[in-house]
């Protein structure tokens, strides 16, 4: 399995701030996000009233360079409360299968701002057969964009809820 994990303090976020923003995703908020990068990010199907099992469609750029678009479930959720940091995890789909592909973004405040952990995780985690194709796609030119895409969004995300607290 090939994990790529970004971590890093965004001193204006709040936690619940960013959890509500990602599980009720519109695309008219994800394009005013970051303009020209993101392009779509909506749900297709609602879950459960926590959001567990929505079916969500991402559109976006990294870096200009390369697109990212894919179907992902919400598999895990768990808001932020108190000490206990919030958690979404979308596994992607394709051609209504489940993928071996999950995004986890983990989020809690420290009295510095917002902690926020983002992964990507690919592939099976005892099969690691699929790991060299994997990394065909997913290359080093690939994760220093995701990287540099990660570190300049969150800062962005915290700066437009702040300005603008209807968008939550």
């Amino acid at each position: 399995m090939i994990r790529h994990t970004v971590k890093l303090e965004v001193p204006k976020g709040k936690a619940l701030d960013f959890y509500n923003f990602m599980t009720n995703p519109t695309t008219e908020r994800y394009r005013q996000w970051w303009p020209g990068e993101h392009l779509e990010f909506y749900i297709v199907k609602h879950g459960d009233e926590n959001h567990l099992g929505d079916l969500v469609f991402m559109d976006e750029y990294l870096m200009g360079k390369r697109r990212l678009t894919f179907h992902a479930q919400v598999v895990k959720v768990r808001p932020p409360e108190g000490n206990v940091a919030g958690q979404i995890v979308w596994q992607m789909k394709r051609l209504g299968l489940f993928l071996p592909a999950y995004v986890s973004i983990v989020m809690r405040d420290t009295p510095k701002g917002l902690v926020l952990k983002h992964d990507l995780l690919l592939g099976h985690k005892k099969l690691g057969i699929l790991d060299p194709f994997i990394k065909l796609y997913f290359n080093k030119g690939f994760r220093a964009d995701l990287d540099e895409h990660c570190r300049l969004e969150w800062d962005m995300l915290a700066e437009m809820l702040n300005s603008n607290p209807n968008m939550i």
